[in-house]
């Protein structure tokens, strides 16, 4: 079945919607696991409860975990390509411009076939396993449905631990939409002494979805003849937001335009959802439930595509600054689907 509808703000929400505050921030550098301890569980309680593991498809809350520790310290260097799909079933794909990853094992643990220093410099939160981008410091995730490479996805929030981030602004986290928009960035913090470890977790609380992380680690790839001001860093435990599909919804105006406070039509298309209708959904703006008023705005109209459903977003809803809209759909075949947009208005002008 292929559904298109149109839902646009209902005039009944006439409060103006105010500028929203920042994502949830967790974050701590230390010589050891306890000193970062605190920051990963209280990011774990932001994400929700409980780790669902290599359960397939979306659970209703929870999060993902992959902390690179099977086989244990018997293990071998693992080497993967680009793209990686050895946690596909946890929902995580990973690429990168480099030549592909590699989990730290025997013969030398902690990447010391790379390099005889590293096991000097790096150390691990979970023992004993580390992670890398090879012939590149820039890795991407991508969120899929866990069990599939092929239906989209995205996350609540993510976070990483670290290991040598020995210079300010060398390791860094981007967290990107679904439509590619950049919701924030921040850089990882550093702490100077080798094998200390790093943590930053980031959460969006206001409706904002994932679904793309970049991770710069260090100012340089892993490699042989470190010198000078370069400060290479690999990664440990990654976690994330349970994921939930996106696959085939849309909303338009997308993340990032920068329209004036006047009036305008919003746009939410769900596509290729074959044997499937929408049996129920919420809508966030802002943070705030907003689906009644929603709801009560449908009204039906037609295109060749579909059934659509058309209202005015009232003009002087929202004020200048940025705004999220959140939509999840419920759909009959037990499954959902979720996106979000965050906008920038900007003062209208006209008289």
């Amino acid at each position: 079945m292929n559904v298109k509808m149109m839902i646009v703000l209902a005039a009944s929400v006439c409060v103006t919607a105010p500028a929203l505050a920042g994502p949830v921030v967790r974050e701590a550098a230390g010589s050891s696991p306890a000193a970062i301890q605190v920051a990963v569980d209280a990011f774990r309680a932001d994400l929700g409860q409980p780790n669902q593991g290599s359960v397939p498809g979306t659970q209703i809350g929870g999060r993902r975990e992959i902390n690179w520790d099977g086989g244990g310290a018997g293990a071998a260097l693992t080497l993967d390509p680009s793209p990686m799909t050895r946690f596909s079933n946890r929902g995580a794909v990973f690429t990168t411009p480099g030549t592909g990853f590699a989990i730290s094992g025997l013969p030398s643990p902690e990447f010391g076939e790379l390099n005889p220093t590293y096991p000097t410099l790096f150390a691990p939160f979970s023992s004993p396993r580390l992670f890398t981008a090879l012939n590149s410091n820039v890795m991407d995730v991508w969120f899929f449905v866990p069990g599939t490479t092929t239906v989209t996805a995205a996350v609540s929030g993510f976070g990483a631990i670290f290991t040598n981030v020995g210079v300010e602004n060398s390791t860094r986290l981007e967290f990107y939409a679904p439509d590619g928009a950049l919701l924030y960035e921040r850089a990882v913090p550093y702490a100077a002494g080798s094998e200390y470890l790093s943590f930053l977790g980031v959460s969006f609380d206001a409706g904002e979805v994932v679904g793309r992380v970049r991770i710069i680690s260090g100012n340089a790839a892993l490699g042989p003849d470190e010198a000078g001001a370069l400060d290479v860093a690999v990664m440990d435990d990654f976690l994330y937001g349970e994921p939930v599909s996106v696959a085939g919804l849309t909303v338009t105006p997308q993340s990032g335009r920068v329209f004036r406070t006047g009036a305008f039509d919003l746009v939410i298309g769900l596509q290729g959802v074959q044997g499937a209708t929408v049996v129920g959904g919420r809508v966030r703006l802002d943070g705030a439930d907003v689906t009644p008023s929603f709801l009560a705005c449908l009204t039906p109209g037609s295109t060749a595509s579909g059934q659509t459903f058309r209202c005015p977003v009232p003009r002087g809803l929202l004020g200048a600054g940025d705004h999220v809209l959140a939509v999840e759909l419920d759909l009959s075949n037990q499954t959902r689907v979720r996106n979000a947009v965050r906008w920038t208005v900007t003062v209208n002008a006209e008289p």
